[in-house]
């Protein structure tokens, strides 16, 4: 039986999202998942479009910005040059955390 391989990428600035993204690495564990977890800026942005199932765990910081860990996996994806399908294929969720008193709470979410 082959296992689902899932990847978790996280932005994080104080922690909590790295947490949050490891507890669910456990539970896709315990679930006979294959899992990777790393933060954004760790990871091969070249690799990105190889992946099936990806979980986004983005934090925002201060008045809308992305955690330090993902400033340049933040610019890849918003880059011009990256062609709108690129990613079409991936299945993937996203966990925004953040202050909801923030005007712009999970704004990289």
């Amino acid at each position: 039986m082959r296992c689902t391989q899932l990847l978790i990428l996280y932005g994080s600035q104080t922690g909590t999202a790295e947490d949050i993204a490891k507890r669910i690495a456990r539970c896709g564990k315990r679930r006979r998942f294959h899992v990777t977890v790393t933060s954004m800026d760790d990871y091969q942005m070249s690799n990105l479009i190889k992946e099936e199932h990806v979980l986004f765990v983005c934090a925002t910081t201060g008045q809308g910005e992305e955690p330090d860990n993902m400033k340049a996996f933040w610019t890849f994806l918003l880059r011009k040059t990256l062609p709108a399908n690129s990613l079409a294929s991936m299945q993937y969720a996203v966990i925004g955390l953040g202050d909801s008193s923030y005007l712009k709470f999970n704004f990289t979410a």
